[in-house]
């Protein structure tokens, strides 16, 4: 597997003293004693919630129980599985069902927290859609067909009383990136994007001169049906079985280190947008622009186990192999 784009604490801060924001980052902080885990590499997903990791890799707190970690982006799904079954990857940032998955098919895969509680919006360029009911007989443009998204923006179509087949047009495209282009080009009365392809769908809209708004936050509908607020537990952090079992103290100082990156990131959007560039595939002013749409709230899965079980009832509910077979066995959740 490629590596291009893996970020030392060294490069991270460097980028940040570029930027002339290189004050800002504060000095390492005590961390749980730890065996130290040397040549570690954090894998994190291709998306904003990545800008945790990049943080907590450039603020020092790893430095004494992972010398030398690192900050790498798997590029594709399928690179993510190989290096999950392989046990290249030791700690990454996934889709907690994906995580569920390989847990529920023997790979021992623990899920370590949940960092991003909400990435899916409904783009529209009519004002009037406002609500999920306003989308009847709307050409509806999406991606990532039978997969987690399409599986959400199914569920909250049916809890308004529509019918995903019948009711409206859905129209699929392989991936976001895909969709942003020819919805601009007005294929599609709305979009559903995922952060941060929403965002850059935006600042392409406002530099063309296109009327294009975020017109719903699927995760608001989603909390209101629930009860539970606008909290979908969808990406975190996971580990692999035997790192856990050899490293658990530098996995607690990771995730303390997330939790600490959570609040920074909230607070320093552009410095964290600048941060994440050096590793993302992504502008640092559209990663600083989607950091306030991805519900940040950096919890150990553990205590977001309650949420994470209902949301895989729901998918189960539509798709009942998308976890493996059944919610996960209680050593799933770390915390």
């Amino acid at each position: 597997m490629g590596h291009a784009n893996t970020v030392s604490r060294r490069r991270l801060l460097r980028g940040l003293a570029c930027a002339g924001v290189i004050g800002v980052v504060p000095p390492g902080r005590d961390t749980p004693r730890a065996e130290p885990a040397e040549g570690l590499t954090l894998w994190g997903i291709p998306a904003t919630p990545s800008v945790v990791l990049a943080r907590a890799v450039a603020s020092g707190m790893l430095d004494e129980v992972s010398p030398g970690v690192v900050l790498d982006s798997w590029k594709s799904t399928d690179q993510m599985r190989a290096g999950i079954a392989s046990g290249e990857f030791q700690l990454f940032a996934t889709s907690t069902y994906a995580a569920a998955n390989f847990f529920n098919r023997g790979a021992g895969t623990t899920m370590i927290n949940v960092v991003s509680w909400g990435v899916l919006y409904v783009m529209a360029r009519d004002e009037s859609i406002t609500r999920i009911e306003d989308l009847a007989g709307r050409h509806v443009l999406l991606s990532n067909k039978n997969e987690a998204p399409d599986l959400l923006f199914r569920l909250v179509l049916t809890w308004s009383g529509l019918d995903p087949d019948n009711d409206l047009q859905l129209d699929y495209v392989g991936s976001p990136g895909e969709a942003v282009p020819l919805y601009l080009n007005g294929r599609g009365d709305v979009a559903v994007l995922h952060e941060p392809a929403a965002t850059a769908a935006l600042a392409r809209a406002a530099k063309a001169g296109l009327p294009i708004k975020r017109a719903i936050d699927v995760t608001e509908t989603y909390g209101q049906h629930t009860g539970r607020g606008a909290r979908i537990p969808q990406v975190g952090l996971a580990a692999n079985a035997a790192f856990l079992d050899a490293h658990a103290d530098v996995v607690a100082a990771v995730h303390a280190a997330c939790v600490e990156a959570g609040t920074w990131v909230l607070e320093n959007p552009d410095m964290a947008g600048a941060l994440a560039s050096l590793t993302l595939p992504l502008p640092a002013p559209v990663i600083a622009k989607s950091v306030p749409n991805i519900h940040l709230d950096v919890v150990s899965a553990r205590e977001a186990r309650a949420d994470i079980d209902i949301y895989f009832k729901h998918l189960m509910s539509l798709d009942p192999g998308i976890v493996g077979g059944g919610l996960p066995h209680p050593a799933f959740y770390w915390g």
